[in-house]
């Protein structure tokens, strides 16, 4: 197997650095690594040079995660390409453990460990449901779940809601977000993962490219790739593991962020009709399910975000349906 390594940066040299530094270790050799920068703190090739294992192909670009993704990802000369982060850590043995079951389950396109990120001073992949009110929620207004369901209370309606997720898997809810219940031993298979640590197919990545319309940070672009993939989805294998540093420079605050993500989802229904069982009328109800929540919660901030991203889907007003049918690129919706 021949692997590209492509990563998008901006004005990220320190944790760039130490990707590549990481890249430059890993027991599976890469063939090439392409980073695609668009800001201003550039390496020198003096920087690189100390990574004596990589071959380092180092391109310009315009501020996009997306544009950065998708010119990588056409220079590339291999058949499997790793998409990364710059602010990922990526250990030693991860390439060979996601290579191995690539080996071992041949229908695989798109691969990915898990991503582990800090919540309080802790590395987390999965946020489990564990009290019966949050899971009434979620399963009432069709909302994301992101770990097992463990709820101490086992009533009817607990039992029965459970059931519900135990038959459907992993899967979208009918308002489109992604519903991870189902962690298997050796490894589950989504239709949606964060794409940030993944192995995958080229010619996915061709035929499913990252969205150019979407802002330069790309909130929600994994997304809209992951729909276009073929049914197999995305495997993620239990045991690799990959941590997320959520570098904060240059990172967006979490109300514009989430008015953007949604903003991308409601987008994506609108212009990929997959699956046919997501519409537009149960996003707009999970997101006054949002806006209760998030007040009840007395997140002002977030209840403000979504409040408006309610009247705004409702009005049917999509900044970036409109700028595709503009040509336009890089769209940027402001709270």
């Amino acid at each position: 197997m021949q692997i590209s390594v492509v990563i998008p940066t901006y004005n990220r040299k320190v944790r760039l650095l130490s990707l590549l530094g990481n890249l430059n270790n890993a027991a599976f050799p890469v063939y090439e690594v392409i980073i695609v920068d668009a800001g201003k703190e550039k390496l020198t090739p003096g920087d690189y040079a100390q990574f004596s294992n990589l071959t380092i192909h180092y391109l310009d670009s315009e501020p996009s995660v997306c544009i950065q993704r998708n010119t990588g990802i056409k220079a590339a000369c291999s058949s499997w390409i790793f998409i990364c982060d710059d602010d990922i850590e990526v250990p030693a043995d991860y390439l060979s453990k996601l290579a191995a079951h690539i080996e071992m389950h041949p229908e695989a396109g798109a691969v990915s460990g898990v991503v582990l990120q800090q919540e309080q001073g802790k590395w987390v992949g999965k946020y489990d449901i564990v009290s019966a009110k949050e899971l009434l929620a979620k399963y009432i207004f069709g909302l994301s779940i992101w770990g097992d369901i463990s709820c101490i209370k086992n009533n009817v309606i607990t039992r029965k809601i459970k059931s519900y997720y135990a038959r459907r898997g992993n899967h979208l809810s009918k308002a489109g977000w992604p519903v991870i219940t189902n962690f298997s031993r050796d490894f589950f298979a989504t239709p949606v993962y964060g794409l940030g640590a993944s192995l995958i197919k080229k010619e996915w990545l061709e035929m499913s490219p990252y969205d150019e319309v979407l802002d330069r940070h790309g909130i929600g672009d994994n997304y809209g790739v992951a729909v276009g993939f073929p049914a197999t989805g995305i495997q993620v294998v239990s045991d690799a593991f990959v941590y997320h540093h959520q570098e904060p420079a240059g990172r967006l605050q979490k109300p514009l962020q989430y008015y953007r993500r949604v903003w991308a989802l409601h987008y994506f229904i609108k212009i990929k009709k997959c699956p046919a069982h997501v519409k537009t009328g149960w996003l707009l109800w999970s997101l006054f399910g949002n806006v209760l929540l998030f007040a009840l919660a007395g997140n002002s901030l977030m209840a403000k975000a979504a409040g408006k991203t309610f009247f705004k889907v409702f009005t049917g007003n999509n900044p970036y349906y409109r700028g595709r049918h503009e040509n336009k690129k890089i769209i940027e919706p402001l709270l």
